[in-house]
């Protein structure tokens, strides 16, 4: 039997980002999320991170940067007795053309092959219209923007999705 999977943004999603975030101190979680997280782990979706990283590709900060952020988030969110289950990242910019980058389907294609996930019993989770367009790209269930006037939190986000999970 294959695996459900919510693919999450990261930045403006799970933590607050005013910037190519890439300092683990500077890491804060937005509200709602460790709520959430537990929630959709509890209906059983795997938690995959998909993000867009081009401040790599641009130089602003190393992918070791990028990597003590996610373990920062995964400190923060211990204490809920939640964990994220992979994070799979694109480090280019957005002129490379890459497959990876969203919304293209790279990143979700890499983590249904590794998690055997179904895409089509999946969801995603973010705060750009590319987020939203990655979930059709993919073929995936839906597609959720939060901090709209519909979402104004992830936890609002997550509930939506397992009511929507439920009527398969």
């Amino acid at each position: 039997m294959k695996n459900r999977a919510v693919f999450l943004d990261r930045d403006n999603t799970l933590i607050h980002d005013d910037g190519f975030i890439h300092e683990p101190e500077k890491v804060k979680l937005l509200p709602g999320v460790p709520e959430g997280l537990k929630l959709l782990k509890e209906s059983g979706y795997l938690l995959i991170v998909t993000s867009n990283q081009s401040g790599i590709g641009r130089g602003y900060f190393q992918e070791d940067d990028f990597h003590a952020v996610n373990r920062k988030l995964q400190e923060f969110l211990k204490p809920y007795g939640v964990q994220i289950d992979d994070f799979f990242f694109c480090p280019h910019r957005p002129e490379d053309g890459c497959n990876c980058r969203k919304p293209r389907t790279g990143m979700v294609e890499k983590a249904a092959e590794k998690w055997n996930i179904d895409v089509s019993e999946s969801f995603v989770i973010g705060d750009r219209d590319s987020d939203i367009q990655l979930a059709v790209n993919a073929g995936c269930k839906g597609g959720v923007k939060v901090r709209t006037t519909l979402f104004p939190d992830f936890l609002s986000a997550a509930k939506h999705i397992v009511s929507l999970g439920d009527e398969s």
